[in-house]
């Protein structure tokens, strides 16, 4: 059996909100991708991912959704 770690979250404010989307949209442009597309909402997923884990500045945000990873295609 397989067992699932459960992290804290806290909520997303709209600031968060505004943060978040403006990386997504700067990274979707220069990757020349739609933001509603596969690889682009695969993204935005990891994005809040990361932020929810506490990561929270934008060039290390920019830069890991730049890192290619699994399951993105």
């Amino acid at each position: 059996m397989m067992t699932r770690t459960v992290w804290p979250k806290e909520a997303l404010t709209s600031e968060a909100m505004n943060f978040l989307d403006g990386i997504h949209r700067e990274w979707c442009l220069t990757a020349h991708c739609r933001r509603d597309s596969d690889l682009g909402l695969a993204r935005a997923k990891a994005l809040v991912d990361w932020f929810e884990f506490g990561v929270r500045d934008r060039n290390e945000l920019l830069g890991l959704l730049s890192e290619d990873f699994s399951g993105a295609a």
